[in-house]
């Protein structure tokens, strides 16, 4: 991403309606399969906060973009200067390493929300996820995850797989402590707002107020809470669960250290 043509996008002019195309002030980072449509849909909602109207853009994600030219990129930030807040969502903004830096480089006082969830919980979701929408071809969850390996260090599969590299990543992109690193090595950890999806989901009003109090705006809009796509799968045998607890104890045992409390990240 050039700066020339970040500058194009800061100097468009206002247009007839009495919009302005504006820079995001907000990312929701993810991690994917924790809730950010969710979150999204309550943002959108706020007369305050203006979301871009394509969900999940991963413009600044080189490796996949939904959105990949620059003024397309920029012009679903139109909006009123009655916006405070002006933000999207792409969950590859948070497993993609090369995104912190560029993200820090163009906007240096952006605030960052970030929901997790039992990272167990989480990689299965995501396989379950893959393998409906038919990028996953490998027939059982336990095969898939011998197959990671392998996957994470062939050139061939990172340039050939059929959608993002990462979300193929189970166990590696549920490593929730390396990924909050890289923002925290840039940014100050004032600029984020980290939960869960378990807290979410038991009381969606409550952190949601919370989040619209983190962002500068009323916590008093009246907001629809009904949870968006909610995904229903087979249960995950418990000896896998439990080989990847062990796998996940470390890291979670880091968790409240960098998300500044405990989260709950072992009922969902």
């Amino acid at each position: 991403m050039r700066k020339t043509e970040i500058h194009r996008a800061q100097e468009a002019p206002i247009v007839t309606d009495g919009k302005r195309m504006r820079l995001p002030n907000l990312f929701v980072l993810g991690a994917a399969k924790c809730g950010t449509t969710s979150i999204y849909s309550y943002l959108q909602q706020h007369p305050e906060v203006h979301m871009s109207p394509v969900k999940e853009p991963s413009f600044f994600c080189s490796e996949f973009q939904v959105v990949s030219n620059p003024i397309d990129y920029f012009g679903l930030f139109e909006c009123g200067m009655e916006k405070k807040v002006v933000g999207e969502a792409s969950h590859v903004y948070f497993s993609n390493p090369d995104t912190p830096p560029v993200l820090n480089t163009l906007f240096p006082d952006a605030r960052f929300i970030v929901i997790l969830r039992n990272p167990a919980l989480r990689s299965y979701s995501l396989y379950q996820f893959m393998r409906q929408l038919g990028y996953e071809t490998i027939p059982s969850f336990e095969e898939a995850l011998a197959e990671e390996e392998r996957r994470f260090n062939d050139p061939s599969f990172l340039t050939g797989c059929p959608q993002y590299f990462w979300n193929f990543m189970y166990y590696r992109s549920s490593l929730y402590d390396e990924q909050l690193m890289r923002y925290f090595s840039l940014y100050d950890r004032s600029r984020f707002f980290i939960m869960s999806l378990a807290e979410l989901a038991g009381e969606p009003q409550l952190w949601m107020e919370k989040i619209f109090r983190f962002v500068s705006v009323s916590p008093d809009a009246v907001i629809d809470y009904t949870p968006s796509n909610v995904s229903d799968y087979p249960g995950m045998s418990r000896s896998i669960q439990t080989m990847l607890e062990m796998r996940f104890a470390s890291m979670l045992s880091r968790i409240p250290m960098l998300a500044g409390r405990p989260l709950d990240l072992e009922s969902r």
